[in-house]
């Protein structure tokens, strides 16, 4: 994205509408100190079948970390 990165949009996201569910979805291994605060991540590449698996842990748990 040319103005932010998706943490930022995330991040943008979950202040303007903190029950709103938002996972990262991201090809680093890492991300910066602080980035995504805590915010559920799924790592790429993935199958539809994990990400199912995860967007269907983060309806269960809201907020929650999913596991890999």
């Amino acid at each position: 994205m040319p103005k932010m990165t998706g943490v930022q949009l995330a991040e943008a996201i979950a202040h303007e509408w903190p029950n709103m569910p938002v996972m990262l979805a991201t090809g680093y291994a890492e991300l910066p100190p602080g980035a995504g605060r805590n915010m559920p991540m799924l790592s790429k590449p993935f199958c539809l079948e994990r990400l199912a698996e995860a967007l269907a842990e983060v309806d269960a748990k809201g907020q929650g970390v999913v596991s890999e």
